[in-house]
């Protein structure tokens, strides 16, 4: 009964209400949107998306958790802690856009130029999120929840409204850009209401050197993982056109849904486990106990999701999605990989050992590139399902072998696959020793 009444239990409560609302809104409209839209359409919305999230790695440039770290060890330092992450975020975010800016001559058809220029301006208020963080600290995730969730579901209703009656991808993407900046002021705002004194954010050059010594692996790491989990819809569309694009996107979709719940879990979990760090029997028994966990959520979620594919796909997108059913099948099992994933990546900060957060995220991104290379021309999105599904179990897992101090969490990670099978011969060896 404790646990239930604990800050944690309720700091993830919030959090897995929020996602619940979001993720599940979110599917409607896209639901929604294959009603009403055609599918070219819903590929090139997808294929536009895409290339925007292979800039998120600059938008927050590898500070996440590292902000979070230094907000629970040194609360006194507040001001510059926010103050030097979000100059360091919009500066990363600035530079990102410049290049894309670039590079979109060549990547985005003609129609939707100009709002992918409006897109790459909006996404600069995506520095100002490190607020979030703040709360994360604190164990106060009711208050993000509730900004994320109110501003989220106000959104969605507007685009709701407007692709009934007739609205386009172009008018859709505006309100994006509008979400996201809406989002940068309301951080704003609820960091002044709820922080006391009233602080300002403050720059220090010792707090900058610090992130970036820190931060520069995981920036590399961030640009690698986003690789590896965008960049099979950026080349389907090249490849293939936007219809592929569309069919992929709705099979990653049902199966990304889920991957809210290992970092809800996780991420309220995280500031106990730092401090657990200093007791290394109870700190390795929490990391086995959250990753076999993890591992089995995604295994069961997996199962009934490979069962029910064909008539869940029908029945949310019609029958002209039916190439979805074999690439949700093959992409729901990459989860497995991504559940422990999120406990891999709050270890290695724990650990301080960030730069082998960029080993295994590099190696996925290099194995999923060339299987991309290699399968899409032969089989199209389900080739592109099969890559993930290799590249996310050689990044999250099988790298994890390669470097003596990962592989601590390789052996957690593989005492939680094979969890049945250990309990198994655990009871027969009792049996046995009678």
């Amino acid at each position: 009964m404790a646990f239930f009444q604990s800050k944690v239990f309720t700091n993830a409560s919030w959090l897995l209400t929020e996602k619940i609302l979001l993720t599940g809104s979110g599917l409607l409209f896209v639901v929604l949107l294959t009603r009403h839209w055609s599918v070219e359409q819903v590929g090139d919305y997808q294929f536009v998306l895409a290339i925007l999230a292979l800039l998120a790695p600059f938008s927050s440039m590898g500070l996440n958790s590292i902000v979070s770290r230094e907000l629970v060890l040194f609360p006194h330092r507040t001001a510059s802690i926010l103050g030097t992450a979000l100059v360091i975020r919009c500066s990363g975010a600035a530079v990102a856009m410049l290049v894309s800016a670039l590079f979109s001559f060549w990547l985005v058809p003609n129609e939707l130029f100009y709002i992918f220029l409006l897109l790459l301006l909006a996404q600069l208020s995506h520095g100002f999120y490190v607020i979030d963080y703040y709360f994360e600290a604190h164990v106060k995730s009711k208050v993000s929840a509730l900004l994320r969730t109110s501003i989220g579901l106000l959104m969605l209703l507007v685009k709701f409204i407007w692709v009934v009656n007739g609205l386009g991808v172009v008018g859709v993407l505006v309100i994006t850009a509008i979400e996201w900046c809406l989002f940068a002021l309301a951080w704003v705002g609820v960091y002044y209401f709820f922080h006391q004194p009233k602080p300002a954010f403050e720059w220090s050059s010792a707090q900058a050197k610090l992130f970036l010594s820190k931060g520069w692996w995981l920036i590399l790491s961030g640009v690698a993982s986003i690789i590896y989990l965008k960049i099979d819809q950026v080349m389907l569309g090249w490849m293939q056109g936007s219809e592929a694009v569309a069919y992929y996107s709705l099979a990653s979709r049902l199966s990304e849904v889920w991957y809210l719940f290992p970092g809800i879990i996780v991420a309220s979990l995280y500031p106990g486990l730092i401090k657990a760090k200093q007791l290394a029997d109870v700190y390795q028994i929490k990391l086995q106990q959250i990753c076999t966990l993890l591992c089995w959520m995604a295994v069961l979620i997996a199962v009934v999701m490979t069962m029910i594919a064909p008539i869940l796909v029908e029945q949310l997108f019609g029958a002209e999605y039916q190439p979805t059913v074999l690439i949700l099948q093959i992409h729901i099992w990459a989860g497995v990989f991504i559940f422990m994933r999120a406990l891999f990546s709050k270890w290695i900060l724990i650990e301080d050992i960030p730069k082998y957060s960029l080993l295994t995220h590099g190696g996925g991104a290099i194995v999923n590139v060339i299987l991309n290379f290699w399968l899409i021309p032969v089989m199209g999105g389900v080739g592109a399902a099969w890559a993930t599904l290799i590249s996310y179990a050689m990044a999250s897992y099988l790298v994890l072998f390669l470097c003596k101090p990962t592989q601590k969490m390789g052996v957690i990670m593989s005492s939680s696959l094979f969890a049945p099978i250990l309990f198994i011969v655990s009871k027969v060896n009792k049996l046995l020793s009678k």
